[in-house]
């Protein structure tokens, strides 16, 4: 995925429009998604004085899985973004500990053409749920023997699932 900057200069602060749509695989990898998925990015461009500002919507599904039973399902990502990339131009033999310096400070470009994989990778990771679920009401594992609630029932005892040292307590409650 990548921006003609030429292109979007040339329209002097007026939006360009730009659609991708793919494989996950395709434009990050096999290695980082080897189960694949959809990615679709819709997003402009505009360019104003040293500075190209992007804005859209990156939406994925990507195979998960869910945090709970341990079942694979689809996971649906959806965020918005906004970022301003300063245009550098290019440079001959300029000094390398500055121009370091100035590319942690700030997300820069040079050349003719901005490339997003990189950065549209870290939008979608940094979207993605950290403990993914397949369904907001699933019951995850049994502790005890591991059977999937969301299947069966609990083999397991009632009383197999009290803390032995909390036994004092349920004699209480009688």
């Amino acid at each position: 995925m990548r921006i003609y900057l030429p292109e979007v200069k040339q329209r002097k602060g007026e939006a360009v429009p730009y659609s991708f749509k793919g494989s996950l695989a395709d434009f990050f990898g096999r290695d980082e998604f080897p189960c694949g998925g959809e990615l679709e990015v819709e997003l402009s461009a505009r360019a104003g004085g040293d500075k190209v500002l992007i804005s859209g919507v990156l939406h994925a599904f990507l195979e998960a899985e869910c945090s709970r039973c341990l079942q694979p399902f689809r996971q649906e990502v959806k965020t918005d973004f906004q970022e301003s990339f300063v245009i550098i131009p290019e440079a001959e033999g300029g000094d390398p500990q500055a121009l370091a310096a100035e590319a942690a400070n700030e997300l820069s470009v040079s050349g003719n053409y901005l490339y997003l994989n990189e950065f549209l990778r870290q939008i979608m990771i940094l979207a993605q749920e950290y403990n993914p679920v397949c369904r907001p009401d699933c019951k995850g594992l049994c502790a005890e023997c591991g059977a999937d609630l969301n299947r069966t029932n609990c083999e397991c005892r009632e009383d197999s699932q009290i803390d032995l040292r909390l036994l004092k307590l349920k004699e209480l409650k009688n």
